[in-house]
């Protein structure tokens, strides 16, 4: 039941960030999700979430998202409502 649920909640994240503006592909396993921009840097996005209080990562070119298996959707819907302001 653990994993299902940490699959339904890579999906979600997977097709909520796919939706945003800004972003060319998403690609990862699980909640190892990794995120290639399209106009804005990795680094720049990363700096301006910290700010925000949105703790997320770089992978070279790509934003990387490595959320605790145990997040809660209000959690995940919290964190994209930033990732998606800082895109827009």
């Amino acid at each position: 039941g653990f994993l299902d649920e940490v699959m339904a909640k890579s999906k979600y994240i997977f097709d909520k960030v796919s939706a945003m503006k800004g972003v060319s592909s998403v690609s990862g396993l699980g909640l190892m999700i990794g995120i290639e921009l399209t106009e804005k840097k990795a680094a720049d996005v990363v700096k301006a979430a910290l700010d925000k209080g949105l703790l997320l990562l770089t992978a070279k070119t790509k934003v990387r998202l490595l959320p605790p298996l145990t997040i809660t959707y209000e959690e995940i819907d919290a964190g994209l409502a930033v990732l998606a302001e800082l895109l827009a």
